[in-house]
């Protein structure tokens, strides 16, 4: 049998094999550069989109606290016009409360006494007048203490004058509780 040479067609098996595999290994790399620029492409258009998205919420945020100031100012303005309010009303209720005194003192003031002089401040009240006679300053005294959101009188001057007996007085209010 004659001898056969497969030695060239082995090599030449081996360099097809050689040129597959390295034309595989080009198609891999072609098809992974074209993939590493399709995801690039992607990510870029992405990131673009996730940046149009973030400044559209930025402006929304914006506006968002330019409604929060507003709000923080109206709560202000509302907490200021609360307290006007309560300020109304304790002036309203200590209006009437002065009122009610005064009522109070002309049923209190016996008819030979007249009232000159009324001051109310820092929950006081100081009287002063004339009354025809002692008597009628003793009355006073008792109808004052006798009533109701009044203290006890203190009497500071008593001098006798032309029509009768000049007075001074001095009533401490005491608190009334509010229902």
């Amino acid at each position: 049998m004659p001898g056969i040479n497969l030695l060239p067609w082995r090599e030449w098996r081996r360099r097809r094999a050689v040129r597959c595999w390295q034309g595989a290994l080009c198609a891999s790399l072609l098809v992974g550069v074209l993939v590493a620029l399709l995801g690039s492409v992607w990510l870029d258009r992405r990131l673009e989109w996730q940046s149009g998205v973030n400044d559209r919420l930025a402006q929304r945020i914006a506006g968002l606290s330019g409604d929060l100031e507003q709000v923080a100012l109206l709560r202000e303005l509302g907490d200021e016009l609360l307290g006007q309010w309560n300020e109304l009303q304790r002036l309203r209720d200590k209006g009437q409360s002065a009122g009610d005194l005064l009522l109070r003192l002309m049923e209190i003031v016996p008819p030979g006494a007249r009232l000159d002089e009324l001051q109310l401040a820092d929950g006081e009240l100081r009287l002063s007048g004339l009354a025809r006679g002692g008597e009628d300053v003793a009355q006073l005294l008792r109808n004052l203490s006798q009533a109701p959101g009044l203290g006890a009188p203190d009497l500071q001057e008593l001098v006798s004058a032309s029509g009768g007996e000049r007075f001074r007085l001095l009533v401490r209010l005491q608190a009334q509780e509010s229902s």
